[in-house]
Parts: C-alpha cells; sequence; structure tokens
C-alpha cells in the first residue's frame, strides 16, 4: 500500500528476501509486532509488491471501511444485531 501512497518511503523492497509466516502462536494470530518476530522487518513476499497490488487493497479496505460505518448509520441504538 505504501508504493501507492508515498512511494519515496518504500526502501529497496524488490531485494528484500521473502521471510515465512510461520506459525504466529495460533490462536492469537494478532497477539503480536512484526519486529518482536522478523529481524528484516517484514513478513511474506515484499519483492512481489506493486502500486497497483497496493491500490486493490485500499480500495477493498475503503469500501470495507464505508460498509461498516453504514451499518453503525443503520443501527437502531439498542440491539447486539447491528
Amino acid at each position: 500500500m505504501m508504493l501507492r501512497i508515498h512511494p519515496h518511503l518504500v526502501g529497496d523492497y524488490g531485494a528484500a528476501g521473502p521471510v515465512p509466516f510461520g506459525n504466529a502462536f495460533e490462536p492469537a494470530t494478532r497477539g503480536w509486532i512484526t519486529r518482536e518476530r522478523t529481524v528484516p522487518g517484514h513478513i511474506g513476499s515484499p519483492h512481489l509488491a506493486t502500486a497497483e497490488k497496493g491500490e486493490a487493497l485500499l480500495q477493498r479496505f475503503t469500501q470495507d471501511a464505508v460498509a461498516m460505518l453504514e451499518r453503525v448509520v443503520r443501527w437502531d441504538g439498542s440491539s447486539w444485531e447491528g
């Protein structure tokens, strides 16, 4: 996504080797930050990144964020079935 938003902030990602995802201490897959799991600072295959892929991810995130906010607007204010 950074290649799309601010490509000048992206380093030599093409030379960065892949880092396997491994087992993220499942099921707590969100209980860590990247720098705790990898020395180079990434997980996955940054050499495969493109600005077009970043744009697609940003579009999907935007669509999902809008859909969630539309659900909030439609909420009746009392049910647990938002």
